[in-house]
């Protein structure tokens, strides 16, 4: 299928997307993300507001919205990135058959409806990590490893976006479960995804620990490659 990936971020969706054998286009407005994104799978992606894409020649769209205003885990006021409001519903309105829209499982129960809740875990035979999203929209159910559970014994935490402050008694963090910081390698690894060399190459203005945070960043915001790509292999001819 052509596939628009929109709020693409680096890519990790879109790359899961491609290894399942689609045609990925991603769409993001960060600049730095965007960049990143060049370097992933095949670097099909345009800097723009995912929210004006003209989606008609499209025959699926993955959205990974951004989620502040939903997440349980701020705690340092009102977003003030350019998607500081809630794209969900929009997303959930895109007129596409194939639809896939993810976001972060709310701790209200009542909260979730909207779509299926899915872990990480539930789709590699050995589980990488605890990471629980909702996924919603019109699509062929994945194949999986395990049913769902909230929460598997002995895997490690939720890989996220600030895994760069380390900090492991912070119960929000994969590095709870390593009892330390991790490096951005590992967070990688339980990303499956593997850090282009390109990466490593800090853009003009950025100091060495300002452009690693920015990696940890958009690793940890971004949607683990095999659960994209067993969405995507649903719709294997």
């Amino acid at each position: 299928m052509k596939v628009a990936c929109l709020f693409d971020g680096a890519g990790l969706a879109r790359l899961g997307l491609e290894q399942a054998g689609h045609d990925v286009t991603g769409f993001e407005l960060d600049p730095v993300k965007h960049h990143l994104g060049k370097h992933v799978g095949s670097g099909n992606t345009v800097l723009a507001d995912a929210t004006t894409v003209n989606l008609s020649g499209f025959d699926a769209v993955w959205a990974s919205p951004p989620c502040q205003v939903r997440s349980v885990a701020r705690t340092q006021g009102a977003p003030v990135s350019a998607y500081a409001k809630d794209y969900l519903q929009w997303c959930l309105g895109i007129p596409c058959e194939v639809l896939w829209v993810e976001n972060i499982m709310s701790q209200k129960p009542e909260e979730n409806t909207w779509g299926i809740k899915w872990n990480a875990a539930q789709f590699t035979s050995l589980p990488l990590q605890n990471r629980n999203r909702v996924i919603g929209g019109r699509y062929r159910l994945p194949k999986t490893f395990r049913i769902w559970r909230r929460r598997f014994q002995d895997i490690c935490m939720c890989i996220t976006a600030t895994e760069w402050k380390g900090c492991p008694t912070d119960r929000r963090r994969a590095a709870r479960s390593y009892g330390r910081k991790l490096t951005v390698q590992e967070c990688s690894y339980h990303q499956g995804f593997e850090i282009p060399g390109g990466w490593f190459k800090a853009l003009d203005g950025y100091t060495e620990a300002a452009w690693r945070r920015q990696l940890y960043e958009a690793i940890g915001n971004g949607v683990p490659c095999y659960m994209s790509k067993a969405f995507g292999e649903a719709y294997k001819v």
